[in-house]
């Protein structure tokens, strides 16, 4: 049976503000945010948020090692192994999740 996110939070991380706390130094902080405001937003994320963040935070680290050599995997599939500086400037401002997905469609 399918752990519900709740029940997976506890048994992985213990809390959801353990996980937050964890997933806090993964993720780009918007410029305009304080420190302490990014992490009480992370920590009054649902569960099911959290873990999805952190699933692509894993996946990044697994498949591609960082998020640049990310953004150089795509600009290399969109542009057949050319660089394009102006695309490649606006995905870096896209989310991890969004680059993953961007990332599958093109390979």
């Amino acid at each position: 049976m399918k752990k519900t996110p709740l029940q997976r939070v506890k048994d992985e991380f213990g809390s959801k503000a353990a996980l937050a706390e964890k997933l806090q130094p993964m993720l780009t902080k918007p410029e305009d945010e304080s420190d302490e405001d990014f992490g009480r937003r992370l920590r009054t994320a649902s569960n099911k948020q959290l873990l999805r963040l952190w699933d692509a935070e894993l996946r990044l680290k697994a498949d591609h090692g960082s998020r640049d050599a990310l953004i150089d995997a795509i600009v290399k599939f969109r542009f057949d192994g050319r660089d394009n500086a102006d695309y490649r400037a606006k995905i870096t401002r896209y989310t991890t999740t969004r680059l993953l997905d961007l990332h599958r469609q093109f390979s």
